[in-house]
């Protein structure tokens, strides 16, 4: 049984050795090539109380921010709710531009 047992840790280790971490060395991240963060963008909305102030800042994030088109359709979609009063055709405008 004891020899059972060990074959199979064996097995298990050597089909596993690819995935072994075997420095210790951080492991690399692989890099995104997109740099969204949908979150910085609704911090703007319910944090900035000035409407002109949130309706500059969020064209701001637009311009600097690369999304995915799903990120900018989610964007798209609760804009009414992060934007409010600062929600403009100026805004609707850069998300569709930059969805392309």
């Amino acid at each position: 049984m004891r020899g059972v047992i060990l074959f199979l840790a064996l097995v298990t280790v050597s089909s596993a050795q690819n995935n072994l971490i075997l420095s210790n060395a951080p492991p690399s991240l692989p890099k995104k090539q997109l740099s969204c963060a949908v979150q910085e963008l609704y911090v703007i909305g319910l944090s900035t109380h000035d409407p002109a102030e949130r309706h500059k800042a969020m064209l701001e994030w637009l311009d600097k921010s690369k999304c995915s088109p799903d990120d900018y359709v989610n964007i798209w979609n609760a804009l009414p709710e992060w934007a409010g009063t600062s929600d403009s055709p100026a805004l609707r405008a850069k998300i569709m531009e930059k969805a392309r």
